[in-house]
């Protein structure tokens, strides 16, 4: 299993939303190689990988992605992807190390 950081986890009865840090990789390699965020529908049993745009952290946690847009705070997320809004409390979901390492490695 690849050593990884779970830094924001977001999961409900719509899926989950991750953003990790790989721990394995050497000092100064690039950041979209360190870290991922990654969104997993309930009805998949696949992540899939949200292509970072830009981000902001005042007045709110604010990040933009080529496929949508999500707010955060310590307790909950609103996400805005496909045109469907999905709102999850904050958690991290069962298995997440062990599903996203084998993710990783296939990918």
């Amino acid at each position: 299993m690849l050593p990884l950081r779970c830094l924001f986890a977001f999961h409900g009865a719509t899926g989950s939303l991750l953003e990790i840090k790989r721990l394995d990789l050497p000092a100064g390699s690039p950041p979209e190689q360190v870290y991922y965020w990654l969104w997993k529908p309930a009805a998949s049993h696949s992540w899939q990988r949200l292509d970072f745009a830009a981000m902001q952290t005042e007045p709110v946690q604010y990040r933009r992605f080529a496929q949508g847009e999500l707010w955060f705070d310590a307790s909950h997320a609103r996400l805005q992807l496909a045109g469907a809004e999905h709102t999850l409390p904050a958690g991290e979901p069962d298995g997440w190390q062990a599903s996203v390492s084998a993710w990783l490695t296939a990918a």
